[in-house]
């Protein structure tokens, strides 16, 4: 790293319904104490993969750094594939490290590499996030590919992506009544969603291919393919997962109970003898790794990846895209 690095910081004004914008003035005074300065991009009329695009294309990546996407989970996503789009039509240069630093709702895809993102810890977080962009260990990140998509966490079929969609739903529907969006917001609204729609999920049929071998055929309510090892910022159902392996992890939820009793035992924050029988539990009953992921559903269904969705599908193929992306990440203890 230069003596004094330049960077690009990408912040989304939306990210956790404003948090985002009030915390850029602490932002900006850290990265002044660690003696990196940056150019910012936070224009509300553009995603903030296109804002980096065109910034890219404009000045070369090589004029920075380290590129930070200062938001939550939807920002960072925008800017992996932003960043993953820019790469394949400029094969020939070298993109910069990529940077997380939380500021969103739920920070998922932080957590999963040690910034918890906790209000009591928020600002500690924040410091670390930022110091990672001079201190911080390199580490090559590998995605999942379905088409010209990619993510870093998860992508989800079944249960969960319908919950997310119903979270949605029902939080544009609340943005207008300012007393229930005080009151149906963060883990509370979504908490109603999961009683919502946890009965009404059906089971469908499916077949699933790993690496071109069958390995699963029956009923499923959800699927997840992972790519890290913390699933929705607060659950480890893929323990052997680790995101530079060159593989992707399934996990298949045959039915309510089945789905139930992994979440539950899967909370991250269990006792290690609890944790050590839900990783039994998980190997004993459809849990997998691979490369290529081929699904086959009775019917479609819909999908969510790093809690974007996407459109219903009785066909999805997803690979792994081995060492797609460099972090910063932090180095020191939490």
């Amino acid at each position: 790293m230069q003596t004094s690095p330049h960077i690009l910081c990408v912040l989304n004004p939306t990210a956790g319904s404003g948090i985002a914008l009030q915390r850029w003035p602490k932002i900006a005074a850290l990265l002044e104490s660690f003696q990196i300065s940056c150019e910012l991009l936070a224009a509300q009329d553009a995603p903030p993969d296109a804002q980096v695009g065109r910034q890219l294309e404009r000045n070369g990546p090589e004029r920075y750094a380290a590129i930070a996407g200062i938001g939550g989970d939807g920002t960072h996503s925008a800017m992996i594939n932003g960043l993953m789009r820019y790469r394949a039509a400029h094969a020939d240069r070298i993109l910069p490290p990529y940077v997380l630093i939380p500021t969103g709702t739920g920070n998922d895809m932080a957590k999963s590499f040690g910034l918890t993102a906790r209000d009591d810890f928020f600002v500690g977080d924040l410091r670390r996030a930022v110091a990672a962009i001079r201190y911080g260990a390199d580490y090559w990140l590998d995605l999942g590919r379905l088409n010209e998509v990619y993510f870093a966490n998860a992508l989800t079929v079944g249960l969960d992506s319908n919950i997310l969609r119903e979270h949605n739903r029902l939080k544009q529907g609340v943005a207008s009544f300012p007393l229930m969006r005080r009151i149906l917001k963060g883990n509370l609204l979504y908490g109603w969603c999961v009683g919502q729609r946890f009965w009404r999920q059906k089971p469908l049929d499916a077949e699933i291919a790993i690496d071109g071998r069958p390995w699963y055929a029956g009923p499923i309510i959800n699927l997840v393919i992972g790519n890290t090892r913390n699933y929705g910022g607060e659950f480890v159902i893929c323990p052997d997962a680790y995101a530079n392996d060159g593989l992707l992890d399934v996990v298949v939820f045959t039915g309510h109970t089945d789905y139930l009793a992994k979440y539950f035992l899967a909370f991250r924050n269990q006792p290690r003898r609890i944790q050590e029988l839900a990783e039994r539990l998980n190997k004993a009953s459809a849990y997998a790794r691979g490369r290529l992921i081929e699904v086959r559903l009775s019917r479609p269904e819909t999908a969510q990846y790093d809690g974007e969705e996407l459109p219903a599908g009785d066909r999805f193929q997803v690979r792994v895209a081995p060492r797609a992306l460099q972090l910063k990440i932090p180095a020191e203890p939490g």
